[in-house]
């Protein structure tokens, strides 16, 4: 067992961080996606047919509803991250946390609001407004967020539905709030190695 003496391990680090204006292009550009877009998107109909579609290739193949939500969005779109570790950061928060089934917040709107905070530009106001429209959708189309409510009246028979309804309302206001452009693959678009030099 190696035992360290005198200098601490912690003193090698740096003693302070300066911040410096990061924003989501610079971002987007110093991590080339993981996790590549599914295709381009000319229009909002064929964004939300193509989320629809991410969703169904995953049905059956043991994802939690909130890892449905983020992987069908960062599929569609293209992500710096793998689809493994989207799973891993999402799959907890299925059942409403810990697979309870009880008052926990429904674990594909949960999954949707975390894609639509990879994926939005702008300030803290901003995403809040963003995630309130999701929330009430969602809300008003099925009556609660509450998992143990919707679980209570369909049992797993209405979550396809529940993660329908929170993605495609995802893409939607990424989409008419300018985060995704028409003709361009994703925010997280891989830029070429000549353009990458040039950063």
């Amino acid at each position: 067992m190696k035992v360290y003496t005198g200098l601490s391990i912690f003193a090698i680090a740096p003693l302070a961080v300066q911040a410096t204006e990061v924003n989501a292009d610079s971002l987007r550009a110093a991590f080339p996606a993981a996790f590549q877009a599914a295709s381009t998107h000319e229009s909002l109909d064929s964004l939300q047919e193509e989320v629809e579609r991410q969703l169904k290739a995953r049905y059956g193949k043991h994802y939690g509803c909130a890892a449905l939500s983020l992987t069908a969005v960062a599929a569609t779109l293209g992500s710096p991250l793998t689809e493994q570790q989207l799973r891993s950061m999402s799959e907890s928060f299925s059942g409403g946390i810990g697979h309870e089934f009880k008052e926990g917040t429904c674990g594909a709107l949960t999954g949707a609001i975390m894609a639509l905070g990879m994926y939005a530009c702008g300030d803290k106001k901003a995403h809040l407004r963003m995630a309130a429209e999701v929330y009430e959708t969602f809300q008003k189309q099925e009556g609660t967020v509450s998992c143990g409510d919707i679980y209570g009246r369909h049992k797993f028979n209405h979550c396809d539905g529940c993660n329908l309804c929170a993605v495609k309302k995802v893409v939607e206001i990424l989409y008419r709030n300018g985060d995704i452009q028409t003709s361009t693959i994703a925010p997280w678009e891989v830029k070429s190695e000549e353009s990458t030099r040039q950063l």
